[in-house]
């Protein structure tokens, strides 16, 4: 795997993917509201006081939009993370991201399987399909480079 990118991209690639962790948050912050007052309305059953939350604080368009916006800074961060250069570059890392990879393909697509051959309930879309392959190679590169080899 060539990389393209200054080490210091690494720390902007991070942060990508802190802002869209937040955006994320925001997007669905409907569906936690109402999961939230849902619970709380079920453990209150034997004192009859219903809590009402309002559980529409953004529209749906606006949710979709910072769904949308969210998945582009994730992949945008986790990118610039798998393409930025290491402090060393040597063959060993060339290694240890090809390995990454290779073992995030297969850990991604075991995985998601299951949901597209048996047809089960949760639907998978391709997006965070990738979404989770970027994922899963960076934890298992840090595996790889933090504790596996160098421990």
């Amino acid at each position: 795997m060539k990389t393209y990118f200054p080490y210091y991209f690494r720390k902007i690639g991070i942060g990508l993917v802190i802002i869209a962790f937040g955006l994320s948050f925001y997007a669905n912050i409907n569906d936690f509201l109402s999961g939230f007052q849902d619970g709380w309305n079920s453990g209150q059953t034997e004192s009859k006081e219903l809590i009402e939350i309002n559980t529409h604080i953004i529209s749906q368009e606006r949710s979709r939009t910072f769904t949308w916006i969210s998945l582009a800074f994730s992949f945008s961060g986790f990118l610039l993370y798998m393409f930025s250069r290491e402090k060393v570059e040597d063959e060993f890392i060339q290694r240890l991201r090809f390995m990454s990879l290779a073992k995030s393909l297969l850990f991604t697509w075991i995985f998601v399987a299951p949901f597209i051959i048996f047809d089960l309930r949760y639907k998978i879309d391709g997006l965070y399909i990738l979404q989770f392959q970027l994922f899963a190679y960076v934890l298992i590169y840090n595996y790889y480079k933090k504790w596996k080899f160098w421990s």
